[in-house]
């Protein structure tokens, strides 16, 4: 559970960071800047930066997020068993800085919300607090402190 929690993290935040606005067309500013395939740059929490820790276990996580709302996931784990690919659909909500995402693992769907800060044209930050930071905790069995700050770059 533990291997395939940190997949669904990985996916979840990457999710995050490439959505687009439910409430405007694809080529908006924001959604526009998120189409594309992005990679995990840093996570942190309260209690610092958690990046080398998290990652230590992957050969590469890439997210491709398209126009239609559309995400793909492919993790290239350390350990081959461990490799996995998910699909699923996001959506940006431009007039408050959020996303959301829907991703379903064995069944059970799981909706996390974040807040976004594009920094740069490579560079998007994405906060997890209240909820969706004890539910990343807890699907990651991780010990994770809100805010949660995932750095994704585009690659």
């Amino acid at each position: 559970m533990r291997k395939l929690s940190t997949y669904l993290l990985l996916f979840v935040l990457m999710f995050a960071g490439s959505a687009c606005d439910s409430d405007s067309n694809n080529d908006s500013g924001d959604a526009k800047a998120f189409v594309g395939v992005w990679n995990l740059g840093g996570i942190s929490d309260a209690s610092g930066d958690r990046t080398a820790a998290f990652v230590a276990g992957f050969n590469s996580v890439a997210i491709g997020f398209e126009n239609d709302l559309g995400f793909s996931l492919a993790v290239d784990a350390v350990i081959n068993e461990a490799d996995a690919s998910y699909g699923g659909t996001y959506s940006l909500t431009e007039s408050s800085s959020t996303v959301s995402v829907s991703i379903v693992v064995s069944g059970q769907a799981f909706p996390l919300v974040f807040t976004y800060n594009i920094v740069n044209d490579n560079q998007i930050k994405l906060t997890a607090t209240g909820t969706t930071s004890v539910l990343l905790s807890t699907l990651f069995n991780t010990s994770f402190a809100a805010p949660i700050i995932i750095t994704l770059v585009k690659g």
